[in-house]
């Protein structure tokens, strides 16, 4: 069962985010991971189950590599990987990526593309919603079939994901940014932020355009269209975060 509402709260959360924030700094396709987080608010750590909730530190590390440059609007779908560590003696698991997708036009719709990921168990779609601000949420919820990702104390997963864009997809620059949530609870109506990914950006062409080679992560600067972590950041604010976690269900 999806609740929508959910998504409407997180939608006003991330519109209180500042448009000058700056995004991560990272290199081409993440090469190299993405820096280190900033600590999460004490609010959104203080209860969790994944780490001991003390450390200012994230216990999942996560990247995103591997994106190609260009994707090209009507073609076939490609694949970019999403990197999870877990830093702690045990396993954490429930796990849930959220990813915020912004374009510079804003124009662009959830009909406008199609995502989906690898799990334990098959492929499964990942929930789109637009924001009052035209970001894309996408959730990785997999409806009852998919309980979220599992990591072993000290251990690793990548997540394979595939993303597509239709032929009446929007051209021009999109900035990704991933946030991990641990859902909590029998009925998944709560949950905590235990890491981030640093920006994937990338270009939504033409036919004709080149692919080029993986996608390069957020750069330091004025664009006021990318949000970068302060979009995520809001996620945590207040209850949104509990809220965003129910939509897991």
């Amino acid at each position: 069962m999806r609740l929508r509402k959910a998504l409407a709260l997180t939608a006003v959360l991330l519109a209180s985010a500042a448009p000058s924030a700056a995004a991560d700094v990272g290199s081409g396709g993440g090469s190299r991971p993405a820096p280190a987080p900033a600590p999460a608010p004490p609010s959104s750590r203080a209860h969790a189950t994944c780490g001991d909730g003390k450390s200012p530190a994230f216990p999942i590390g996560a990247r995103i590599r591997g994106g190609p440059a260009v994707y090209r609007a009507g073609g076939d779908p490609q694949t970019w990987l999403l990197d999870l560590t877990n830093t702690t003696a045990d396993t954490c698991t429930r796990i849930h990526p959220v990813v915020v997708l912004t374009d510079q036009a804003r124009a662009l719709r959830p009909a406008h593309l199609r995502m989906e990921f690898e799990a334990p168990g098959g492929t499964y779609p990942v929930s789109l919603e637009r924001t009052d601000r035209d970001e894309i949420i996408a959730v990785f919820d997999g409806g009852d079939a998919f309980a979220g990702f599992s990591v072993g104390a000290g251990g690793s997963l990548t997540v394979k994901v595939r993303l597509a864009f239709a032929a009446d997809a929007p051209h021009g620059e999109v900035l990704a940014d991933a946030a991990l949530v641990q859902r909590k609870g029998e009925q998944g109506d709560d949950g905590e932020w235990i890491g981030e990914a640093g920006g994937y950006r990338f270009t939504v062409g033409g036919p004709d355009e080149e692919s080029g080679e993986a996608g390069a992560l957020a750069h330091t600067g004025p664009r006021e269209w990318a949000y970068g972590t302060a979009a995520l950041a809001a996620l945590t604010a207040g209850g949104g975060l509990l809220l965003g976690a129910r939509r897991l269900r």
